[in-house]
């Protein structure tokens, strides 16, 4: 089966295009906080059978970090159905690299284990999908890993979003496909060559703030203040973010907050500019940019007059909070953020 050209050349009209700054995070090794030393007698994981290696999966709790399910329960449902097998390590947000770097870094594990996957799968058709829009990035993107294609996810952000869709409408009838991630992968070869269980996370440590900004695999729980230790500030950031800056939460408690799995990144930040919101001047942009056709300057003047219907009518429950309404908008007002709070008000039965 053939991936279809319109996901590799970038036809998404839709979305921004980001400056992705991943430099220097993505080009350094990656940092263990807890060195564990390679087990000395490792399984033969070429002997391993489908059920083993599902086994394995399961025994070691590996939650694909690309959607939070446990990676057992997905190739199960998949499993001999010889679905196209696609290796999430697209990371299409500026300064997060911990699906990419891993794999990078690590690639002779995450090769092994998405051959193992594929095993389950019942397939001979893999690919690593990556982002293709890093202009800044002095790592050279192999043709492939031990063997698996790598191919470059091209068009605005949210590119891997509109990836999906687009993957949902062509292979639907052609016998499916199975998106899991760079470090599901990786975790499955350990859990299947070593018996050890997922108790870590890859994490990116960047910002204008970090002195060393680096992919960090950290054990689950650890403190995020202990990574931006590890990594060093350069000066005292007006935010700290979990996860990427478009779609992660600032948080002020550093020594509180731990690492979960689903901590892609902690971005240090400074910003000098002062926060300011004028009036929406109807320019339209929010509208041009929007992946799902909403016009988010309606939805917003609506949302304020607490007109219910009308915002129902134009298609809130589209919003897939991307943020590029906000992040476009040279009035800087929080588009985003007023749907995300409404919707949250409809989910808990509150009036809006």
């Amino acid at each position: 089966m053939q991936l279809t050209d319109k996901i590799f050349k970038g036809l998404y009209r839709r979305g921004v295009m980001l400056e992705q700054m991943k430099e220097p995070a993505l080009s350094r090794t990656v940092k263990q906080m807890v060195p564990v030393e390679p087990a000395e007698n490792p399984r033969d994981v070429n002997a391993l059978s489908p059920e083993e290696i599902l086994q394995a999966a399961e025994d070691a709790d590996i939650v694909d970090e690309t959607d939070g399910r446990p990676l057992a329960e997905k190739l199960r449902e998949a499993m001999g159905s010889g679905a196209m097998l696609l290796i999430d390590a697209i990371d299409d947000e500026p300064y997060v690299s911990s699906q990419m770097g891993p794999m990078l870094a690590l690639r002779e594990q995450c090769a092994a284990g998405i051959q193992l996957a594929a095993r389950v799968l019942g397939t001979t058709d893999s690919a690593v999908l990556v982002y293709k829009h890093i202009s800044d990035s002095e790592v050279a993107i192999p043709r492939n890993i031990g063997g698996i294609p790598i191919k470059k996810v091209g068009g605005k952000y949210p590119a891997q979003r509109q990836m999906e869709e687009e993957l949902a409408e062509q292979y639907r009838e052609k016998g499916g496909w199975l998106l899991v991630g760079a470090c599901a992968m990786i975790h499955l070869y350990r859990a299947a060559a070593e018996g050890r269980p997922q108790t870590t996370t890859f994490v990116t440590v960047a910002g204008n703030c970090i002195g060393f900004p680096r992919n960090v695999e950290a054990p689950l729980g650890t403190p995020v203040w202990e990574l931006i230790k590890l990594c060093g500030l350069t000066e005292r950031p007006t935010r700290v973010i979990l996860g990427g800056p478009l779609n992660g939460t600032a948080t002020e408690d550093l020594r509180g907050e731990k690492v979960e799995l689903s901590t892609t990144a902690v971005l240090a930040i400074r910003d000098d500019k002062h926060e300011y919101s004028y009036t929406c001047i109807g320019c339209g942009r929010c509208s041009a940019v929007c992946p799902q056709g909403l016009n988010p300057m309606r939805i917003l003047q609506e949302l304020r007059r607490g007109n219910r219907r009308a915002v129902e009518e134009l298609g809130i429950e589209d919003c897939i909070q991307c943020t590029c309404c906000s992040y476009i908008c040279p009035s800087r007002q929080s588009v985003a953020g007023e749907i995300l709070l409404y919707r949250e008000k409809m989910k808990g039965g509150e009036e809006a």
